[in-house]
């Protein structure tokens, strides 16, 4: 077995916490008759040049950006909005509107991300589009480990050893064995050191991809709800003693990205149906 799947990896990290949001359960309540009208919009990656650049080229030692970067940030956009309307439109309590295409429309869309339009912006999106609400999300973090779990890297490295441990368990594969032997290897050195191998270990194997989502009701104007999500490629501890080529990594931003979407469309679609998260 070459491969796990990724929920068997930081099984001791919640990748979502517990949350009730009684203010959707009452929009979705109010709309029990008919889907609800959402416009998806993404906002521009939070990421840093010099993270994006360790993962999408990192055999370039410039400072500007190269086209490699420019290309991939492109790529991720597109990619990871593509998915989130494929995975809502199979909920069938809602109906996907477009985005027009005004210089209102696009100034409201392109505010701070944790903003909350006013509500004569909100307006002017009800009558623009028909919505019922604004489904804004962004990518946080791309192909490294949130920064987030990095606060927690004790915590981390308890989890991350033992997760390791139990895919060797799966794994009959020599060089995966070799590989993880050599990753628990490292808890010999002292704790930071220790943590950050483990991070390592987990960008090169995984390459997590976080993704931020919120809606927010247009009448009266409200953010309603709120979630976060990471994906994690599929396992393949042979990635640990070999050179990774752009087409796996990529392949694997991909799929990471397809992991954080769905997790963040589920937690939405319970919302909706009055369910905590």
């Amino acid at each position: 077995m070459n491969s796990v799947r990724p929920h068997f990896i930081l099984i001791a990290f919640a990748l979502g916490g517990c949350a009730t949001f009684p203010d959707m359960g009452n929009f979705a309540q109010s709309h029990r008759e008919k889907p609800i009208k959402v416009m998806v919009s993404e906002a521009p990656l939070d990421i840093s040049q010099n993270r994006l650049q360790v993962v999408l080229a990192p055999d370039v030692k410039s400072s500007s950006i190269s086209p490699d970067v420019a290309r991939g940030i492109i790529h991720a956009q597109k990619y990871a909005l593509t998915a989130m309307n494929e995975a809502l439109s199979k909920n069938k309590k809602i109906a996907i509107v477009t985005s027009p295409e005004t210089s209102d429309v696009n100034r409201i869309l392109s505010q701070g991300f944790n903003k909350t339009p006013t509500q004569a912006d909100a307006d002017l999106l009800r009558k623009e589009s028909g919505a019922d609400a604004l489904l804004r999300f962004r990518i946080t973090d791309y192909g490294l480990t949130p920064k987030a779990w990095r606060d927690g890297y004790i915590t981390f490295e308890v989890a991350s050893t033992l997760a390791i441990a139990g895919v060797i368990a799966y794994s009959g594969s020599t060089a995966a064995k070799a590989a993880a032997g050599g990753y628990l290897a490292q808890e010999t050195v002292e704790e930071t050191t220790e943590a950050y191998a483990g991070f390592w270990a987990l960008d090169v194997v995984t390459r997590p991809v976080r993704l931020e989502a919120e809606l927010v009701r247009l009448n009266p104007v409200s953010v309603i709800w709120q979630d976060v999500d990471t994906g994690l490629s599929k396992v393949r501890l042979s990635r640990l003693t070999r050179k990774i080529g752009a087409d796996e990594r990529n392949h694997q931003l991909d799929h990471a990205s397809n992991h954080a979407v769905d997790g963040i469309v589920a937690d939405f679609s319970k919302a909706l149906d009055g369910q905590d998260r």
